[in-house]
């Protein structure tokens, strides 16, 4: 994609608080200095860093908090639903929060029910950084009526509307002026006022997205150096992954993680001393590969069918996860025992058969195609996005296993934009996609919801506004991830809910998880210092403002 660099953008990624170990052993400051959390965690104190300034200079001030609350967060144009981040327990039928400022530096977040897990949805929760309440209000005041009487008399309104096919649809134009934190590898965010790392500056060629070491970034390291040590960074836009490996192996790469695969280890280690990179294997934040089967897609048959847990049972024993292992992982992944569970993590093609023969589905076309009782082939289309090099080879082999258990299945290769356009538009019937490790996120209860039934989770995001009422099973999953922001994270409390999840996903099969923790092979010039031994892949791009080249 021209306008996205997943690698870069974890590396930009600043929120407000950090959470070096992913939520559950500690909160620490981040763009905000320091947090006091009181009244059973239902009123938050928050202190701003004296002399932060955003990347023009700008003081960063409580203003832009009171900015972003009132303005942004409460105008209806701009946001027609206050989010569920800031409500009391990530709920989004519950009262919203209040804020209070206190001064230039501090403010006060308050709720009217306890949210144990605040602090770790500002920390981690969406990548959302600091944007989604600290936003530059001396840029954007500009852009909006409330602070601008003139606005849409103005020139500059005018040619912007023009640009975007609008009149009067302020708020369009605000959102395009607008950078929040998914923005900021986009050409369009070119020298806004961030508080990230690097900051977006012209390439010059549409095929390059350029950033250039943000003057007023406010970490240093231990020596009080002031951070990042990198002056710029370019990341080179290709066709698709082929051509990044291609680019790896050519040694015209410094860094990458998001893009490789474990396939191509005998490739990286047989040309790594030539090209001048080391590859390191490292443990990988997602579980690589699952398939999603869509129980919202607009076909009864296949809601009838996919609705009902012996379908989703058979299709999970119909996965050969241990050729996946051997031949698409190379050995480095293991089954799926805490989302699946030890009995349907079995290659049993027999079980999966006899699945779907108890739920009526014997009857065959000539080819050994199942019907359905209305007559009709059960077939399904898996649409393959690329995200990932590993999608590729597993939604073939996912294709292979289905079809041996009678299901007429197709694979569709289609681009990744057009892919999460019609996953959001809910056209999408099955697709091979990754899912966060458990052991990293914790978290994969409403996610999973989401993966269940696309309209599930827009019917739970708009508060019953739009989207279809999941059924009660599914209902669970959200009462438990309710349960879950209420609590503290790292307690008995919160852990337990953890696992409540994890036992709703065993025993519900919301979506059909083949391996967890694959490795991830991580590429990096042999020059690159601070570059891990261990743990997780992603940590090196938390750490880009560390990075370095050794003399």
């Amino acid at each position: 994609m021209a306008n996205w660099s997943p690698d870069i953008f974890v590396m930009l990624d600043e929120p407000m608080v950090q959470a070096p170990k992913i939520g559950d052993q500690g909160i620490v400051g981040s763009v905000v200095k320091e947090f006091k959390v009181e009244n059973d965690n239902k009123d938050f104190t928050f202190v701003l860093r004296k002399g932060l300034k955003w990347s023009d200079g700008e003081p960063v001030t409580t203003e832009d908090v009171r900015f972003t609350y009132e303005n942004i967060l409460l105008n209806e144009k701009i946001s027609p639903i206050f989010p569920a981040k800031f409500r009391n327990g990530f709920k989004a039928d519950e009262e919203p929060m209040t804020l209070e400022i206190v001064d230039d530096y501090t403010f006060k977040v308050h709720f009217t029910k306890p949210y144990g897990g605040f602090l770790r949805a500002l920390a981690i929760e969406g990548w959302v950084g600091y944007t989604d309440l600290i936003n530059p209000a001396h840029y954007l005041k500009q852009w909006h009526p409330d602070t601008n009487p003139d606005l849409l008399t103005s020139d500059a309104y005018k040619a912007e509307a023009e640009k975007i096919s609008v009149t009067d649809e302020w708020w369009q134009v605000f959102a395009q002026k607008r950078c929040q934190n998914w923005d900021m590898t986009n050409p369009r965010c070119v020298n806004y006022p961030a508080m990230n790392a690097f900051i977006g500056v012209p390439s010059g060629n549409p095929s390059l997205l350029a950033f250039e070491r943000n003057p007023y970034y406010f970490k240093v390291d231990t020596e009080g150096q002031q951070l990042p040590y990198l002056d710029r960074i370019v990341s080179q836009q290709v066709e698709n992954v082929e051509m990044v490996n291609m680019k790896v192996l050519a040694g015209e790469v410094d860094f990458l993680r998001e893009s490789t695969a474990l396939v191509k280890i005998p490739l990286y280690k047989e040309n790594e001393a030539k090209a001048g990179f080391q590859v390191v294997l490292l443990d990988m934040h997602v579980d690589s590969s699952g398939l999603r089967l869509n129980q919202t897609f607009d076909d009864p048959d296949w809601q009838a069918a996919v609705r009902d847990i012996r379908f989703r049972q058979a299709v999970s024993l119909a996965i050969n996860r241990q050729e996946l292992i051997d031949s698409v992982y190379y050995g480095y992944a293991s089954f799926p025992l805490q989302t699946i569970g030890e009995e349907f993590s079995q290659y049993d093609v027999a079980k999966a058969n006899q699945l779907l023969d108890d739920m009526g589905l014997t009857e065959k076309d000539a080819d050994g195609f199942r019907k359905y009782p209305s007559g009709k082939i059960v077939e399904i289309l898996i649409e393959n996005g690329q995200q990932a090099p590993d999608l590729i080879p597993v939604a073939d082999l996912t294709s292979q296993y289905l079809r041996a258990i009678g299901l007429k299945v197709t694979v569709k290769t289609v681009d990744s934009t057009l892919w999460g356009e019609r996953w959001a538009a809910n056209e999408i019937q099955a697709a091979p996609m990754w899912s966060h490790d458990v052991g990293w996120a914790g978290d994969i209860t409403l996610g999973n919801l989401e993966r269940a039934g696309r309209l599930w989770i827009v019917w739970y995001n708009t508060n019953g506004a739009e989207g279809e009422e999941p059924p009660d099973w599914a209902k669970e999953a959200i009462q438990i991830d309710t349960d879950r922001w209420s609590a503290v994270p790292g307690t008995d409390e919160y852990n337990a809910l953890v696992e409540a999840g994890l036992k709703w996903t065993r025993d519900n099969l919301p979506y059909i998880n083949f391996v967890e923790g694959v490795k991830y092979p991580m590429i990096a010039n042999v020059k690159m210092g601070n570059v891990p031994q261990s743990g997780y892949a992603i940590g090196y791009n938390f750490t880009g403002p560390q990075m370095f080249f050794k003399p």
